[in-house]
């Protein structure tokens, strides 16, 4: 009888064989107030976190990726197990996030496992997890959850489990979560806080200062400075004062989402065909269902969406209302299986031709929008409310796709 004997992984022994944490685009959010959520999960929990950091870098050479991970003995030396066991982290962070985050873990040695969800305002998505057993028969290490995923990010599971090495990084205590969000986003980027604002006047006073003290005899007294005082402890704040700060954060998000939305709606690209109408509204992403929901519907019959002229109004009526809107990573749409990945689309699309252009073409799941079509021409994507067996608006898919190269 034959026997399958499964090859022995090739392992690197300078990484960690037990890693795991979040990874989310780049975008404008707080640091201080993530740290804060994940903190506020673990001690529901009862965890310890008094020396738990929480540790941001981004990639070296894909800047749009973040990669977040806790450190400290909060992980009780096991990051793929606390990752794992705490699925509610993902959910938590991913409400103060835009776009989707994942969580995932990987556990190597002699019984691994990998494993991932995808999350976005606070609801799973999708998730996978398998161990050895799981996995079917001669299952190489690209066919691995997290690997698959390392796939769709255009990175290597080997970069995840290095942290980004190389890439710039911010800390910041679970306990205490002091910090001035702007210069540490700016850190993130990899910007020098206060660079671009800084006085040329002032620097070189500085530097003139800096010479006039080199200039003085040894155990001479030098000049006077108000910068030679140390500088004063931040005043920790209270209880109440945290809840009335995150009460006006979370009113400033929705006065940034309605501007948003009223500022879409008052330029509102969109196309007539026999079906109706495709809006293409500017800025917007798959991500702001709030924003798209308007404009998904599969029967006007009365009122039609605001921001479309008001002389469609009767030609609408029993005619569709649909959406178009550009989309960069192929894990934002799913298939029954989950998340989209490159050899599920390469495997499953059609190769069409849309606008004298060749693009493959698959139907696809929206996150709380439904279904519709996700075009692609190279790496360029763009989601259409419409499946693939209606009419597509050509020339607005090829307008969304040259904008991104």
């Amino acid at each position: 009888m034959n026997h399958y004997t499964r090859p022995a992984p090739m392992v690197d022994h300078s990484l960690p064989s037990s890693h795991g944490g979040l990874v989310f685009p780049l975008d404008t959010f707080r640091p201080t107030m993530l740290a804060a959520v994940l903190a506020e999960g673990l001690v529901a929990q009862a965890r310890n976190i008094l020396d738990a950091k929480l540790v941001l870098t981004r990639h070296p050479e894909v800047p749009q990726l973040v990669l977040g991970q806790i450190i400290g003995s909060v992980l009780d030396g096991n990051p793929a197990a606390f990752w794992r066991e705490n699925p509610e982290l993902g959910l938590i962070a991913s409400q103060i996030m835009r776009h989707q985050l994942f969580q995932y873990w990987v556990e190597g040695g002699e019984e691994p496992r990998q494993g991932f969800i995808v999350a976005q305002r606070g609801q799973a998505l999708a998730a996978q997890d398998a161990t050895r057993d799981q996995m079917p028969p001669g299952s190489m290490a690209q066919d691995w959850p997290v690997a698959q995923l390392t796939q769709q990010l255009q990175i290597t599971i080997e970069e995840l489990a290095g942290g980004f090495e190389g890439g710039p990084q911010i800390e910041l205590s679970l306990v205490d979560r002091e910090g001035d969000d702007r210069e540490l986003l700016m850190t993130l980027v990899g910007q020098m806080p206060g660079a671009e604002d800084e006085d040329p006047a002032h620097g070189q006073h500085a530097q003139q200062g800096q010479q006039a003290q080199q200039a003085q005899p040894a155990g001479a007294p030098g000049p006077a400075s108000d910068d030679a005082q140390a500088p004063a402890q931040p005043k920790r704040i209270t209880a109440e004062e945290d809840r009335k700060r995150r009460a006006a954060e979370h009113q400033a998000e929705l006065e940034a989402r309605q501007a948003k939305a009223d500022s879409i709606r008052a330029d509102l690209p969109y196309i007539s065909d026999a079906l109706g109408v495709v809006v293409a509204p500017k800025s917007a992403e798959l991500a702001d269902t709030d924003i798209l929901e308007p404009f998904l519907i599969p029967k006007v019959e009365g009122d039609i969406p605001s921001g479309l002229p008001r002389e469609l109004h009767q030609s609408l009526q029993g005619k569709r209302v649909d959406f178009a809107v550009p989309v960069e990573f192929l894990s934002e749409v799913f298939t029954s299986e989950g998340p989209l990945n490159k050899p599920a689309f390469d495997e499953g699309a059609q190769v069409r031709e849309i606008g004298g252009q060749s693009v493959k073409v698959l139907e696809v799941l929206a996150p709380r929008l439904g279904s519709g079509s996700f075009i692609r021409r190279e790496r360029a994507g763009v989601f259409v409310s419409r499946t693939p067996d209606l009419p597509l608006p050509e020339a607005l898919i090829v307008a969304l796709l040259d904008q991104q190269g």
